[in-house]
C-alpha cells in the first residue's frame, strides 16, 4: 500500500512500507510560516525507516534549509538536491569556513544535475530538466511504482501578457523535456504536476500537454498556494481541481489534495 499526503503548495509525502519520500519542503500547511520546528508528519514515520528528502530547486515556495535539521530525528536519511539548492547552502556544506551552524553530513546529501540518477536498494531518483530552474524527478520505487514531481516543470505561458514568440517559446521548452520523459517512462502511477492559475488565461495547458503525453494513473495538481488572501487561496484551489479543463477523458484517475494532511491512499 502507499500512501501520498499532501503538506502545503509542492510539498508532499509519499510512503510505501519500505520507505518515505518528502518533496519540496517549504512549509508545514498547519502552520503560518515556515519554521525550523520539526513538523508532524516526520515525526511520525518510523526511525528505521528510509527516508528521502527531494529538492526540485531553492525558490522559497520550494525549499526551506530547516530540511537538514531533520537529520537529527531521522538517521535513516538522504537529501536529494539540485545544483542550484547546493549552491545556495554551499556555506553549510564546505567545510571549515566562518559558518557555526548546523551542518548536515556531506555523505547524506547527493546532488543531481538534470540527467543524472542517485539510486539504492529502495529506490531510484532521475532528474530531468525544468522550464523554470533546477530538476523535476522521476522516481521508480523497489515495487516498480513510478512517481513523477515536477518541481517547476511547466508550461509557463502568460497568455495574456506574452507575445505568440515568447508563447511558442515557452511550448517548445516544455515539449523538450516533457519528450524525454515520455520516452524513458510512457506510463506513471503517480504524478504531482504544477496547475496555477495565476498566469492566467489557459493556466492548465501544462497539465493537459502532459497527461497527454504520459499515460499518468494518478494525477494531483499542485502550485496552488500562493495567494494573498483567503478568497484567492480558494480561487487558485478551486481553478487547480476543474479537471474538466484538462484532464485526458481515455486515462488516469485526477485526485484534488488541497486541505494539509489530507491523504489518497493507492491499493497495490
Amino acid at each position: 500500500m502507499t500512501t501520498l499526503t499532501f503538506i502545503w503548495h509542492d510539498c508532499f509525502l509519499l510512503e510505501t512500507p519500505e520507505a518515505a519520500v518528502v518533496f519540496d519542503f517549504w512549509k508545514d500547511g498547519r502552520r503560518s510560516a515556515s519554521s525550523e520546528d520539526i513538523p508532524a508528519f516526520l515525526t511520525a514515520i518510523p526511525q528505521e525507516k528510509p527516508l528521502y528528502v527531494l529538492v526540485s530547486h531553492h525558490h522559497k515556495d520550494h525549499f526551506h534549509r530547516s530540511i537538514f535539521f531533520w537529520e537529527k530525528v531521522h538517521p535513516e536519511i538522504r537529501f536529494i538536491i539540485s545544483n542550484d539548492t547546493r549552491r545556495s547552502i554551499a556555506f553549510m556544506l564546505r567545510q571549515g569556513g566562518t559558518y557555526t551552524g548546523f551542518r548536515p553530513t556531506p555523505e547524506k546529501v547527493a546532488v543531481l544535475h538534470p540527467g543524472e540518477s542517485f539510486a539504492d536498494t529502495m529506490i531510484n531518483i532521475h532528474a530531468y530538466g525544468s522550464t523554470d530552474i533546477g530538476n523535476s524527478y522521476l522516481i521508480t520505487m523497489s515495487d516498480g511504482k513510478k512517481v513523477f514531481h515536477a518541481g517547476d516543470l511547466n508550461a509557463w505561458v502568460w497568455k495574456d501578457e506574452s507575445t505568440p514568440e515568447e508563447i511558442a517559446e515557452a511550448q517548445t521548452a516544455f515539449r523538450t523535456i516533457l519528450k524525454q520523459i515520455s520516452a524513458d517512462s510512457p506510463e506513471i502511477d503517480i504524478a504531482m504536476f504544477p496547475v496555477d492559475s495565476r498566469i492566467g488565461r489557459d493556466y492548465w495547458e501544462g497539465a493537459a500537454m502532459f497527461v497527454r503525453a504520459i499515460s499518468v494513473g494518478r494525477f494531483f495538481p499542485m502550485h496552488f498556494c500562493l495567494a494573498e488572501s483567503e478568497e484567492e487561496l480558494d480561487k487558485r484551489m478551486k481553478d487547480a481541481s476543474r479537471f474538466d479543463l484538462y484532464a485526458n477523458p481515455a486515462h488516469g484517475k485526477y485526485i484534488a489534495l488541497q486541505h494539509p494532511y489530507s491523504t489518497f491512499t493507492y491499493q497495490d
